[in-house]
């Protein structure tokens, strides 16, 4: 891509090129750079007309279904404008102005002519001076999209970069709960953007505001009550926001959902999104994950980390050596990831199980299976031990149902899978550190590593290792006798389901 400083440039000496069809080529070419480098998420497609009154030179499309016509002009005669103005077949063109002196000389007559509509009308040196503006200014990374798909009004000279200070100053002064910076930012959005584009980044502006602790009350514009930002202002906010500031992403994501992270782009805004989460896994639910063996995953030499989130396909991922766990809000979701078997034997799962909070554990051997509960406490698992030793053959563990910080979770050891029991309420947080230790086969400083990347505090300031040691009970005593059949452990003391007496 060439220079932003260039773009001008290239424009001028295109323009003067003694071969009409060399010229146009020139222009077009240097003109596409320029639009793509104001917004790298938009596609340009170029026409094959040039200076028309009413055909557009390029057609400027998004992801998301939007468009926008560009229209490349010489001469800046109001009457011509005036009438270009009424022949265009679209209610938002972009006016590109290929003459610098010209436009700004003609500003008035511009301004005149798209007056009341949604037109735009620019030059390439006004959004050069925003281009470069990007390279350290995250809200000119914002301002640059919503221009592109939705300014209006006239921007020549220095305009587009004047406007970017009055946004800076707004989200400065929204995240210092600055009633009249931000104010001001909100009005010139309002008047500045179209209807989508102003709402979208005024929405954000409210984001930042209320992330700051500011009243929505308070907050100096047309505020949106629903409580949370929808997916399209969250995405806009994680790929044109640049901050690492931990409490800023904590405040605006307390409505995070697993839904929410599945719509986010992962290639635009990996840092900001890995922010987000890590802020927010207090309050980040999740309703299942399988997790897979990965020998060629997560390489700490190459990443500089060794755990990450991540996007495989449409599913969220917690990536860490050798392995990675996909999460879904609910299983059913997951049914398009591939399970492979993986039995697991009473002595494997007693060396996985350590600091575990089990609550019930089938044991199965062949067709015959012993289910090993405690209402009280944590199961020993010296018990499991002696039971699956009744059996007089191998003996593999099926499924276990496990405590969480935030609820029980059945965990299927030859799905690999982890799953919320009932209605509960899990952290993914707490589904993750519960599951992979317990499914897959772990080194001691990568399960510590998985503990403390995935810790996070409570409401009261706990972690959640001290939550669990708070709600500690007294293990059972392991020398109680065990029976070779269906069992339960109810009270501290071995039942036979049949019967009431206590063995």
């Amino acid at each position: 891509m060439a220079d932003v400083s260039a773009y001008a440039a290239l424009i001028h000496d295109g323009l003067f090129d003694p071969s009409p069809s060399e010229s146009i080529l020139r222009v077009k070419d240097a003109v596409a750079k320029e639009l793509t480098a104001l917004d790298s998420t938009a596609r340009v497609k170029r026409t094959d007309y040039f200076n028309h009154t009413f055909a557009p030179d390029f057609v400027m499309t998004w992801p998301d279904a939007r468009s926008r016509r560009v229209y490349l002009r010489m001469a800046y005669d109001l009457e011509a404008l005036v009438e270009d103005v009424a022949l265009i077949d679209s209610t938002d063109p972009l006016i590109f102005g290929l003459t610098e002196a010209e436009s700004i000389e003609a500003k008035p007559h511009v301004e005149q002519a798209i007056a009341g509509s949604d037109a735009m009308f620019t030059e390439a040196a006004a959004l050069e001076k925003l281009i470069d503006r990007k390279k350290a200014d995250s809200t000119a990374n914002m301002l640059s999209n919503a221009l592109a798909q939705g300014g209006r009004g006239s921007f020549v000279g220095d305009e587009a970069v004047e406007l970017a200070d009055v946004v800076q100053r707004g989200f400065t002064s929204a995240a210092l709960v600055d009633t009249d910076g931000t104010a001001e930012a909100v009005e010139t959005i309002s008047d500045r953007l179209q209807g989508q584009q102003a709402w979208r980044m005024n929405r954000v502006l409210q984001a930042v505001w209320e992330g700051s602790e500011g009243s929505l009350t308070t907050f100096p514009g047309k505020a949106d009550v629903s409580g949370r930002l929808n997916t399209e202002s969250l995405s806009y906010l994680v790929k044109y926001m640049r901050t690492d500031d931990r409490d800023f992403w904590r405040r605006v994501g307390r409505g995070l959902t697993i839904a929410d992270l599945e719509s986010l782009d992962f290639a635009d805004a990996e840092a900001n999104i890995e922010s987000l989460i890590q802020a927010n896994l207090d309050v980040i639910s999740a309703r299942a994950t399988i997790v897979k063996p990965d020998p060629l995953g997560l390489d700490e030499a190459v990443t500089g980390a060794r755990f990450r989130w991540s996007k495989r396909g449409r599913h969220i991922t917690f990536e860490a050596p050798k392995l990675f766990a996909v999460i879904g809000s609910a299983k059913t979701n997951l049914s398009g990831v591939d399970e492979e078997a993986a039995a697991v034997s009473v002595d494997a799962f007693i060396d996985r199980a350590k600091d575990t909070d089990l609550v019930e554990v089938s044991i199965h051997s062949g067709p015959d299976h012993i289910s090993v509960k405690n209402d009280e406490g944590a199961i020993s698992t010296e018990r499991l031990r002696g039971v699956s030793e009744t059996f007089g053959g191998s003996t593999e563990v099926a499924q276990v149902i496990v405590g969480s910080r935030t609820g029980r979770v059945t965990v299927d050891l030859p799905e690999r899978s982890g799953t919320g029991k009932t209605q509960s309420k899990v952290r993914m947080a707490d589904l993750l550190v519960t599951t992979i230790p317990l499914v897959v086969d772990v080194p001691d400083d990568v399960r510590e590593g998985i503990a403390e990347f995935l810790r996070y505090e409570d409401d009261n300031g706990r972690t959640r290792l001290e939550t669990l040691a708070l709600d500690e009970l007294p293990e059972v005593d392991p020398t109680i006798p065990l029976l070779a059949v269906e069992a339960l452990v109810e009270n501290g003391t071995l039942v036979d389901p049949e019967s009431s007496t206590p063995e």
